[in-house]
């Protein structure tokens, strides 16, 4: 027990309250990385709440990588590799660029600009799905139960055919640069990646697999960042590797998570999460 004190120097001066923080934020990042994308952004105040920003969010990258592992086991079958490289290249520029918009915004300010893009972002989403019901609607508003049954499979038909295609460039550099950028700063970049995959269309296990995916390569390309700006210590790393086993136990609760959500509840708790995860940003 003493050479586990001993090994776990860094974390010495924490109080129980603050280990059981800190497991509940590990938690969080399996079982958001296996069951509900975007829940993620949760474990960025939770850490906050122990220690300071710039340890915070150096200590938090390997265990989002930890996750990563799991998710892509999980799920790299269903990955819709199309959305992930041309969003990943933009991704890296963002993340290149975070450096620079480091010394010209503060914590607060980007906090409340990323929440507020968010935001618009999940309402012009809403309201498209809304637009889209209300013209199915009044298009044909007298229809047999059959005539509503062979439409609903035409149109599930070409909702996949739709999430079959490449995103639209532009698409994939907005979200590409403001997922790294986000990322890069705060470890925040889930909701904005959350969004990405509802606008694409894609069905609950391809949110899952691709957002697995964008993921691990995402996080791998902060590592050079994070090493040049020191946020990654032998002392931060001693504490990551202690935190395995709850990463493991929050990628297996969310992986039965998601075997039992349906898939409209899915997309709803995403964005709802998403929205939340805005609000605090912005109030924050």
């Amino acid at each position: 027990m003493s050479g586990l004190y001993e090994f776990l120097s860094f974390g010495r001066e924490l109080s129980f309250s603050s280990w059981g923080l800190f497991a509940l934020a590990v938690f969080i990042v399996g079982f958001s990385k296996t069951g509900l994308p975007g829940v993620t952004i949760v474990s960025v105040p939770l850490t906050a709440m122990i220690f300071s920003p710039k340890i915070s969010v150096g200590l938090m990258l390997p265990i989002y990588m930890m996750g990563d592992v799991i998710s892509v086991w999980s799920y790299w079958r269903f990955a819709q590799w199309r959305y992930c490289f041309p969003y990943l290249l933009f991704v890296g520029l963002g993340v290149w660029s975070a450096s620079f918009v480091a010394e010209l915004v503060d914590d607060k300010t980007f906090g409340v600009v990323i929440g507020w893009t968010v935001t618009v972002l999940i309402l012009l989403s809403a309201a498209t799905d809304r637009m889209q019901k209300w013209g199915q609607k009044w298009r044909q508003p007298a229809r047999a139960e059959a005539q509503v049954r062979d439409e609903k499979i035409l149109q599930e038909t070409r909702e996949a055919r739709e999430a079959g295609k490449s995103p639209a460039p532009a698409t994939s550099v907005f979200f590409g640069l403001v997922s790294g950028l986000v990322s890069a700063l705060a470890n925040a970049a889930a909701p904005i990646m959350a969004i990405y995959m509802i606008m694409a269309r894609l069905s609950k296990f391809q949110i899952l697999g691709t957002t697995a995916v964008c993921s691990f390569f995402m996080n791998w390309i902060k590592v050079p960042l994070f090493l040049s700006l020191n946020m990654l210590s032998v002392e931060t790393l001693k504490l990551d590797i202690v935190s395995i086993p709850m990463v493991v136990v929050g990628g297996l609760a969310g992986i039965l998570f998601a075997k039992k959500l349906p898939q409209k509840a899915f997309k709803n708790l995403v964005l709802v999460v998403a929205l939340a995860a805005s609000v605090k940003l912005i109030l924050s």
